[in-house]
């Protein structure tokens, strides 16, 4: 049993907690049992699990499986309060940028851990299977978007990528990109044409400043959701829902 909050190998696991440290192991750390379960379920590759004596599951002798104290338990969760079971899962190298899906998503410069999370979760929950993250988006990986994403990142690919570099290359691929924008000149989405079995992505943009100038050039359409009460804006997690929600739900012609 591992007793102290000093011991190395805790003070390594802390480490990730930041993303120098993510990257420096190429690591992650998840906590609670909902998310070692779905990390088993989803053959990730895990390293090893580190439980509490009363959290240890028989699904969890399979890996490299440690007891730990209250102690250590506590030090390292991000929560209020442990949830005494975590496990140590290896970054996937990205090998392979292509797309997989039909319907993709792209995210330019999202900062707020829970509306980078949402829209993981939500993707997943809609099948866009490859999610496209641009430079000065907050790192997938970090404590709070694990949280929010609820499982959902051994679901999808995500793929850290230059937006400008990448937009043209997924269109010669026969991708509609499309992004959201609050704009007059847009396109309304509930009035957008649009043919059920083109390949799409959709584009949504920064919390403050919503999809940059220059991704905006790069895509094919923009568009924006018509609101008809008082508020001026959505937030992007919503936005975004809607968004991918009515392009898979067009009907088959």
């Amino acid at each position: 049993m591992i007793t102290s909050k000093n011991n190395p190998t805790i003070k390594a696991l802390k480490k990730l907690h930041t993303r120098k440290g993510r990257q420096k192991a190429h690591q992650y750390l998840i906590e609670g049992p909902h998310l070692v379960k779905e990390a088993i379920q989803s053959q990730a590759p895990i390293k090893a699990i580190y439980a509490l004596e009363e959290k240890r599951e028989e699904g969890y002798k399979s890996y490299p499986l440690e007891t730990i104290s209250s102690e250590v338990a506590d030090a390292l969760s991000q929560t209020e309060q442990t949830q005494g079971v975590y496990a140590l899962i290896d970054l996937r190298e990205e090998v392979n940028l292509e797309p997989t899906s039909p319907h993709i998503l792209l995210v330019d410069a999202i900062q707020d851990p829970g509306n980078l999370g949402t829209l993981i979760r939500t993707a997943d929950a809609f099948s866009y299977r490859d999610i496209y993250l641009g430079q000065g988006t907050i790192d997938p990986y970090n404590d709070k978007v694990v949280r929010s994403m609820q499982g959902s990142q051994f679901h999808v690919n995500l793929h850290q990528v230059d937006l400008e570099k990448w937009i043209p290359r997924l269109q010669s691929k026969g991708y509609l990109i499309m992004a959201t924008e609050l704009n007059p000149s847009a396109q309304a989405l509930e009035r957008l044409s649009f043919n059920p079995h083109q390949k799409f992505g959709i584009v949504l943009g920064n919390e403050g400043n919503g999809v940059c100038s220059s991704v905006i050039e790069k895509s094919d359409l923009s568009l924006y959701i018509t609101m008809p009460g008082c508020a001026e804006s959505l937030n992007v997690a919503i936005a975004g829902a809607i968004a991918m929600h009515h392009f898979v739900s067009v009907p088959s012609v």
